[in-house]
């Protein structure tokens, strides 16, 4: 009862106990006061009004603290739900109906003396709106797409070397895909490709080299369509992202290890990645987050099932791993993508998914949707490889996992989705 009452607390910008209130008497939930305890205390919220010895209890806010948090329990709770109690939130904290709210955020000029009161709670409220669809989708402004030409690489084994075994050889094709750009300021770019919807099988077979039961059991999985970053964010998306206006904690403008405006940010924590990906849609209007797991590895394969994308081997002629190069390396630096268009999926710095991590893939949903635990603490997921790892540690397949706060070195970095 405690997780349903929490999710319809992330239909609601602020959360009192005068809104708990009403939700219980609206949705005719049977809580007791131990579940609004239990809500309340979860680590899922912190204080959004200060404290004082005078201060009534139901005049205490309290806002959830990671808004990725937020948007998982919106995910996992029914639209009508969450719509209805936003409906209810808008009319006794704000005073107004629903058709209104969506009048002044639409064009708020027309209401110079209710768009202030507005405003701070108009992103949570679209993210709740957004899933109602209908007349509501237009809050939300469709993205222009250009197509673009990469180059993708495999490797294939033909004649026989000098010690008997089969030789690599690298072969290279064109191909294209598309893409919207997002404009950060100060000329600084992010390139946003599109990913089909389509189904996959998940993990690796036990007779694959390297192979981990943590990849275990293989299972199919349907992803519906989004969008993802075409490189690792750099430390120039950072930077410009950074010097946004806060959400949630404060972001160091440069952080890294390995000075380079193209190479990829690193000595980043999950938290930090979240914050960047609030930052940004907080300035976009658009939902960007860090990949699910399972949108990570399809994303990865594009239509693959070697260990890599490019084939059942890795070279350093086409990614940075195995301390070959000694450090991280500019974003695309081997000019190779794979059938998606993105670059730079295996190794270089490992990337931070949104998922909770999980010993197996016993129980995994099958949407490709975020797999979640109870304790918002808990270790989160890495994907990918860095510059410091061998190759087994690279594969599509392989997964790692780290706190949420760890900054681990100069390997951690991470690339951002976006809702289609």
């Amino acid at each position: 009862m405690a997780r349903r009452l929490a999710g319809l607390l992330a239909a609601c910008p602020l959360v009192s106990l005068p809104i708990i209130s009403m939700i219980q008497d609206a949705m005719k939930l049977p809580t007791q006061q131990v579940h609004v305890a239990e809500v309340l205390l979860s680590g899922l919220f912190k204080l959004a009004t200060p404290i004082e010895a005078q201060t009534n209890p139901d005049e205490i806010e309290y806002k959830f603290y990671e808004e990725e948090i937020r948007r998982i329990l919106l995910d996992s709770t029914p639209v009508t739900d969450t719509f209805r109690v936003l409906s209810q939130w808008i009319d006794q904290r704000l005073g107004i109906s629903i058709e209104t709210f969506m009048a002044i955020i639409k064009e708020p000029k027309k209401y110079p003396d209710l768009a202030e009161s507005v405003q701070p709670f108009a992103e949570v409220a679209i993210e709740v709106l957004k899933r109602r669809g209908g007349m509501y989708a237009g809050l939300v402004k469709p993205r222009s797409l250009q197509e673009f030409a990469f180059k993708v690489a495999t490797i294939e084994f033909g004649g026989i070397g000098k010690r008997g075994s089969k030789e690599p050889t690298v072969k290279y094709y064109q191909q294209k895909a598309w893409q919207f750009t997002e404009e950060l300021g100060g000329g600084i770019e992010l390139e946003m490709v599109a990913i089909p919807e389509e189904s996959f099988v998940m993990g690796s077979p036990e007779t694959e080299k390297a192979h981990t039961a943590y990849e275990s059991p293989q299972h199919q999985v349907t992803v519906k369509s989004f969008f993802m970053s075409k490189y690792p964010i750099t430390q120039a998306q950072w930077k410009a992202v950074a010097a946004l206006p806060l959400v949630n904690h404060a972001l160091k403008p440069e952080p890294s290890k390995f000075p380079g405006e193209n190479r990829p940010v690193e000595r980043v924590s999950w938290y930090d990645a979240v914050e960047f990906c609030e930052r940004l849609s907080q300035k976009t209007g658009m939902r960007y987050r860090l990949p699910s797991e399972a949108e990570w590895e399809y994303a990865c394969r594009a239509k693959t099932t070697t260990l890599f994308h490019f084939g059942e081997k890795i070279t350093s002629e086409l990614a940075n791993h195995n301390r070959i190069y000694g450090e991280t390396t500019p974003v695309g630096r081997f000019g190779v993508a794979n059938a998606f268009g993105l670059y730079d999926m295996h190794g270089n710095v490992w990337e931070w998914c949104v998922d909770s991590w999980h010993g197996n893939y016993q129980g995994a949903p099958k949407d490709g949707s975020v797999w979640e635990l109870d304790n918002p603490r808990g270790s989160r997921i890495l994907r990918g490889g860095c510059w410091l790892n061998e190759p087994e540690k690279c594969r599509s397949a392989y997964r790692n996992n780290f706190s949420p706060d760890d900054r681990q070195g100069q390997s951690i970095g991470f690339r951002v989705v976006c809702e289609n």
